[in-house]
């Protein structure tokens, strides 16, 4: 049937079936994430371990210096700002695959961070300031996770980008028998 068309027609359909294989449709699940956003934004507001907020250990600020906040920490908060929130946000909003992989990979990576940022901050050495860990930080690395699940069941579902693996999946298959 594809053979009875214009070639300009066949090539705008082309073209049209390109860039609708690279947009994401979030649906209800986009919904989801932009709320665990909005929560992971307000966690980072909450005690991430003694006097220090999710936003001091990012800047470092004093009290993160009088906690003695550690690498794990700094990077997990850092990963969950880039990733969770920023690369998170934009695929979000600009709808593309490659910005949604993006964000699956840097939360699912973040996620690790946390579970090694909680574990330093229960660990503190003798003779170390600091407290433990706080409800910012468990809540951030929480919503980490549900932010990294959601977009992995979501990217799994990407359509084949090439047009062979499309016709392939969806061709029916006959039964020969012999």
């Amino acid at each position: 049937m594809s053979e009875d068309l214009h070639p300009d027609t066949h090539a705008e359909l082309e073209e049209v079936e390109r860039k609708v294989a690279r947009e994401l449709e979030p649906g209800i699940r986009g919904v989801g994430i932009a709320g665990a956003l909005l929560v992971l934004i307000v966690a980072m507001l909450l005690p991430h371990t003694g006097g220090a907020s999710g936003w001091d250990v990012l800047l470092l600020d004093a009290s993160a210096r009088a906690e003695d906040v550690r690498l794990p920490s700094r990077l997990f908060v850092g990963g969950a700002v880039l990733f969770t929130v920023v690369v998170t946000a934009l695929a979000l909003l600009t709808r593309r695959w490659a910005l949604a992989w993006v964000a699956a990979a840097g939360s699912g990576l973040t996620s690790l961070f946390g579970l090694l940022a909680v574990w330093s901050r229960q660990t503190v050495g003798i003779g170390a300031t600091g407290a433990g860990p706080g409800v910012g930080l468990v809540l951030t690395w929480i919503v980490v996770l549900v932010v990294t699940f959601n977009w992995l069941r979501l990217v799994w579902t990407q359509v084949p980008s090439s047009r062979t693996q499309r016709e392939a999946e969806f061709t029916p298959k006959l039964l020969l028998d012999d």
